[in-house]
């Protein structure tokens, strides 16, 4: 492996970790849940109810699938990266279907990129 896929891989570790984490302290417990119903609401309501919308409606699998379509077609590296990260991000969101597919088409577009990067011998 290159330095550039140790940091596209450490780009893709970092958001998951960052959306695992915000998820963890701010979707999950119930009380959030509570506190953003209310009519006083905190700003901390309002990330986590566009992270929730885009759940809803499959944006985080669906941009992931066409992330993962793109790197398939010959996209930039950002963007291989781009769908592997958004891809993981969507499975842990529940958009698995497509989040999977765009993470495996990201993945595989990164792959063999790769592999016709690497010098014959």
């Amino acid at each position: 492996m290159t330095k550039r896929d140790w940091t596209g891989l450490l780009i893709v570790l970092a958001a998951l970790g960052a959306l695992l984490a915000y998820r963890a302290a701010y979707v999950e417990p119930r009380a959030w849940g509570a506190l953003c119903g209310g009519a006083a609401a905190p700003l901390a309501c309002q990330p986590r109810a566009a992270l929730l919308w885009l759940q809803h409606w499959q944006v985080w699998g669906g941009g992931a699938l066409g992330l993962g379509i793109w790197a398939l077609l010959g996209a930039p590296f950002v963007v291989r990266v781009a769908a592997v990260a958004l891809g993981a991000m969507a499975v842990a969101n529940y958009n698995v279907t497509w989040g999977v597919l765009g993470l495996t088409l990201g993945a595989w577009a990164w792959i063999g990129a790769a592999g016709r990067r690497a010098p014959a011998g």
